[in-house]
């Protein structure tokens, strides 16, 4: 099953960036060198920096793109393109993430809904979200978990059944298939950990 837990991307961004950065087509390279050398005679402040670091990173970056149509592509050039892409794919998962994360807002107010299929929805959306290692998972879980004690015992079921899916058994058994004791008290102290 895939991972949204957005640390993994993070990392791989910043030694992406530091690679790219690194390995920087000449011309650009020189050209944030005479910017940041211009920087430091003026005095200037550090955002300045960080936006000349981000300036140059965007020019290799479209350099890059625009030669990946070329057909007359060193390995050097390959690599640093293969690279290019690479970052623009865990930029892509890490807003893909965010947009996960932001939407947990309005899952968690679903739970609060006086409409039992909104509550369900709620719930199998918390389930699958923690599946994914999708960090505002285990938030959307606790809260639901209050709902043990709702007066409907479809919702008490769903619950309950989210809660075994979630913490107790293996992915996609339905609580057939216990996970191994040791990750079941991981689990559980996860949850009280958070």
């Amino acid at each position: 099953m895939g991972c949204l837990d957005p640390v993994p991307y993070m990392d791989k961004v910043k030694e992406l960036e530091v690679y790219l950065k690194a390995n920087m087509p000449s011309d650009i390279e020189d050209a944030r060198a005479a910017s940041q050398k211009e920087l430091e005679e003026s005095k200037g402040d550090e955002i300045s920096k960080d936006e000349i670091e981000s300036a140059a990173l965007a020019a290799a970056i479209a350099e890059a793109e625009e030669e990946s149509n070329s057909d007359n592509l060193s390995e050097s050039q390959l690599e640093y393109l293969a690279k290019v892409k690479a970052l623009k794919f865990a930029s892509s998962a890490l807003n893909f993430i965010a947009l996960f994360e932001d939407a947990n807002t309005a899952f968690e107010g679903m739970l609060l809904s006086s409409n039992a299929s909104d509550v369900t929805e709620a719930l199998r959306f918390f389930v699958r979200a923690r599946h994914f290692q999708l960090p505002s998972a285990v938030t959307g879980m606790k809260q639901a978990l209050s709902l043990i004690w709702s007066s409907e015992t479809g919702i008490q079921d769903e619950v309950l059944k989210a809660f075994v899916e979630v913490f107790i058994s293996v992915s996609g058994t339905e609580g057939k298939e216990l996970l191994p004791h040791t990750e079941i008290a991981d689990n559980l102290l996860f949850l009280a950990g958070q």
